[in-house]
């Protein structure tokens, strides 16, 4: 587990998608890339496209499960249509997400989130 530390608001996960986390607190939390759990929702649903998995600590070091919601960004699947999912005990879950265009006019979606430690992925 690496440490992201925040920069302008966002935690910045990059990986193929790159991926930014926005709007949590960091005077009450810190954000942690996670490789098991990714390896896990690989394993489990192998035709989705995993690309980030995150991990939210309270300043203790404790897990926290579920926090005020949050946003997750990240770069749009080229073409076609696709489904945006994160993976919690076991199960993928649909995650509704908007198209939207960032500053350096990339197609990219946004989608909102209140549990602190799901891989993220999409298919295709």
């Amino acid at each position: 587990m690496a440490k992201v530390e925040p920069k302008d608001g966002k935690y910045k996960l990059g990986g193929s998608k790159d991926t930014d986390l926005e709007g949590i607190d960091d005077k009450k939390y810190d954000v942690f890339t996670e490789e098991e759990k990714l390896a896990n929702a690989k394993r489990d649903y192998p035709s989705y496209n995993w690309f980030a998995s995150y991990t939210i600590k309270d300043k203790n070091g404790k897990d926290v499960r579920i926090l005020p919601e949050y946003t997750i960004k990240l770069d749009r699947p080229a073409s076609g249509e696709f489904q945006l999912y994160y993976y919690l005990n076991g199960t993928a879950h649909p995650l509704s997400h908007e198209e939207i265009e960032d500053k350096d006019n990339k197609k990219r979606v946004k989608a909102k989130l209140t549990v602190g430690d799901p891989p993220t992925g999409s298919v295709p």
